[in-house]
């Protein structure tokens, strides 16, 4: 005698587990991503305490600037090389095509954000390479660490900045990397958000030690 089950006496059919999104493969977690909101937002905190502690970095820098800029009368300012200007567009242009890459992929436009996330990463690489080049002209012009306090105050916070960019751009690789391998489910999008806003801080931060060397020191 068949048995009575719920689907052969009128009742509703049973209901299946819905699959998480982009369980089938591609850019998905495979349903890893269960505490991917949490993720998130640890991540995002964690980006932004970084971030503060760069700021205050750079500031203690600036104090302490302000103040041997104003106990003698040794400090002489220096000519930047040209080539700082065009580090700066570029730098200016990496973060564009950044921020293009990310909204394009948090609307689903998925073909675009590889090109444009490619063309950020080949860009910050160029700013790179350009503050070595500047660094040897100054060289070349004598303009050293010792010496002038200006020169010396320029070359460790271009340095320090420069360092700021490398760990960056690390983490802009990396996504290079996961968005290449098509893995960019949950964790890799909030490591797209997050590098995003640390690059553009740097970009930030870089045109504020221009100014002030342009202008003041």
């Amino acid at each position: 005698m068949p048995s009575l089950t719920q689907s052969n006496i009128g009742g509703p059919p049973p209901v299946h587990p819905e699959l998480p999104p982009g369980g089938g493969g591609g850019d998905g977690d495979g349903g890893r991503g269960s505490g991917g909101g949490s993720t998130r937002a640890a991540s995002m905190t964690a980006i932004i305490v970084v971030m503060c502690a760069s700021f205050m970095t750079f500031g203690a820098f600036l104090s302490a600037m302000v103040i041997r800029r104003g106990l003698s009368n040794d400090w002489h300012k220096f000519a930047l090389p040209r080539i700082l200007w065009y580090n700066t567009i570029v730098l200016i242009l990496s973060s564009i095509a950044i921020e293009a890459a990310r909204r394009m992929l948090k609307r689903g436009r998925r073909s675009y954000f590889t090109p444009l996330w490619t063309i950020a990463t080949v860009l910050g690489t160029l700013f790179l390479i350009g503050q070595f080049t500047a660094w040897n002209q100054l060289a070349a012009q004598g303009v050293f660490l010792v010496g002038n306090p200006s020169s010396a105050f320029f070359h460790v916070m271009t340095w320090a900045h420069a360092a700021h960019v490398v760990g960056a751009l690390l983490a802009v690789i990396y996504v290079e990397f996961l968005a290449l391998k098509y893995e960019l489910g949950t964790r890799g999008r909030t490591w797209v958000d997050a590098s995003s806003l640390f690059w553009h801080f740097l970009d930030v931060l870089w045109l504020g030690i221009m100014a002030l060397f342009v202008f003041w020191a």
